[in-house]
């Protein structure tokens, strides 16, 4: 069969040549619930207790204890918490899907915000208004003529289950989960054909927006961060099975934050650092998800830590028959470890000193992209997306009402250019979703600021502005790219 296969290969490479990006490909962009709709008809998530403070805009406060979260609840006014003001997109997604539409795009990815449909995450009736709101938000990609792919959970708990339950560390999360996506499944699959279960499961860091674990009611962090993303990708293989059984047609996806580092020199200890990193922060997640067991190395990691994982053995079981179809991957940025300076924990790297960055210290590595590519594509096998791909600027708006922003041009450039190679390759890569389509509220420091959008929104951190959407020079020209399949790309 092997050879048989070779064979095959060899005489459609010399009867074809290399012609780019395929057709079908799945052009798009993507945006999450948390950072885009605000929180009108929706109850209170852990991201919406994220605030925003000018004096420390590098990082995320992951980890929150229960006196923190409280105070947040019972006194919101001493605190900035821009993901609960959006960018007002659950009044204004037709207008911007219509933006999107404009551009061309073959895809929209979003996500669904749990507390849109279960206020508390659990509760007995499901939200009809909130999921006659999804409905619209289906209907009308598809009139634009852009296939939604969707992200069940973008780290969004309803803070309701953090507090009753500690997150994905219950049973009693996992079955409101199951609900959930079986709902949505249900509802939607019959007009969405790709989805995510979760956002990004390795990045367990941010554990109570990731993972809903308040840090102070657990006696081992670490090995409580461990045990809930074990249920959190037992839970995705069910949403498999489950989906599986509803719609034949149906792809399921395994999604990494990309945290791949390199060896700061060729010193051994350099490079076996970055493989050692590299195997536990992303290929344990993915190998779980796309490869249906828990590999050896990070079996062997836990138990030199001493965390006790407590896994039964249907969950195993699960996990092996509901492998994930294909690969999503966030990619941004690049970074490089050096023994005796960093450790293996993830996001404990150095900026590659090779490389520019941008103003937050993200370096810009298209040819990480390559390389990445590559090194998932070997391992895995299996279609891959991306799933996020972008720069973040401080950016104003200009003399006629637009931003010329050809330093995102150059970043997408790039970056494409490097993703068509792998295809040369031999990668097969079926979907490219920048981000972002508008600017949002970020992620992870809840800035505005930090403007990834081809659309400018006129919106600060605390709210003031119009609101009001005005493309970029990069939406110009990303509809360029999207209408000439990525021939532009090739145009000086």
């Amino acid at each position: 069969m092997y050879q048989t296969n070779q064979m095959d290969c060899l005489k459609n490479l010399a009867a074809k040549p290399f012609e780019g990006f395929p057709d079908g490909f799945l052009w798009g962009a993507a945006l999450s619930a948390k950072q885009y709709e605000g929180e009108e008809g929706r109850g209170t998530t852990v991201a919406d207790l994220q605030e925003y403070d000018s004096e420390n805009t590098k990082g995320a406060r992951g980890d929150l204890s229960l006196d923190e979260i409280e105070e947040r609840l019972d006194h919101p006014e001493r605190f900035c918490f821009p993901k609960k003001l959006g960018i007002e997109g659950f009044k204004r997604f037709e207008e911007d899907l219509s933006l999107l539409g404009t551009l061309g795009l073959k895809a929209f990815r979003f996500s669904l915000s749990w507390s849109r449909i279960f206020p508390n995450g659990d509760d007995r009736v499901p939200n009809e208004a909130g999921l006659a709101y999804y409905d619209r938000v289906i209907d009308c990609a598809l009139s634009h003529g852009m296939q939604p792919i969707v992200t069940i959970y973008h780290d969004d708990m309803p803070v309701s289950l953090a507090l009753r339950y500690n997150g994905f560390l219950a049973s009693e999360v996992g079955d409101a989960y199951m609900r959930f996506a079986e709902l949505v499944l249900d509802r939607y699959g019959s007009r969405v054909h790709w989805w995510i279960p979760f956002n990004q499961p390795n990045l367990t860091r941010i554990s109570l927006s990731s993972l809903g674990v308040v840090k102070d009611r657990v006696q081992n962090l670490e090995e409580a961060k461990v045990q809930a993303l074990h249920n959190k990708l037992v839970l995705g293989a069910r949403v498999a099975a489950y989906g599986r059984g509803k719609h034949p047609d149906i792809h399921f996806g395994a999604m990494l934050a990309d945290f791949l580092v390199d060896p700061l020199s060729c010193k051994p200890d350099d490079v076996l650092l970055a493989t050692q990193k590299n195997e536990v922060t992303m290929y344990a997640s993915a190998d779980i998800q796309l490869r249906g067991g828990y590999p050896r190395y990070y079996c062997r990691l836990l138990a030199d830590r001493g965390i006790e994982l407590r896994v039964a053995q249907q969950d195993l079981d699960i996990l092996s028959e509901n492998k994930m179809d294909f690969l999503a991957v966030s990619y941004y940025n690049s970074n490089v470890v050096e023994a005796g300076t960093n450790s293996i924990a993830i996001g404990d790297a150095l900026p590659n000193p090779y490389l520019e960055a941008t103003p937050w210290g993200w370096t810009i590595n298209e040819k990480g992209l390559l390389d990445h590519c590559l090194k998932y594509w070997d391992r895995y096998g299996v279609p891959i997306m991306i799933a996020e791909n972008g720069i973040g600027e401080v950016e104003t708006l200009g003399i006629g009402r637009t931003v010329h922003d050809g330093y995102r041009i150059d970043y997408m450039k790039r970056h494409l250019l490097k993703l068509e190679e792998a295809l040369r390759q031999g990668v097969d890569i079926f979907a490219y979703c920048c981000w972002s389509p508008l600017d949002m509220v970020s992620s992870g420091t809840s800035e505005m600021k930090k403007r990834y959008g081809l659309i400018f929104v006129d919106q600060d951190e605390y709210g003031n502005g119009t609101h009001d959407r005005y493309p970029k020079d990069s939406y110009a020209w990303y509809k360029k790219v999207v209408g000439s399949n990525g021939k532009v790309l090739h145009l000086v």
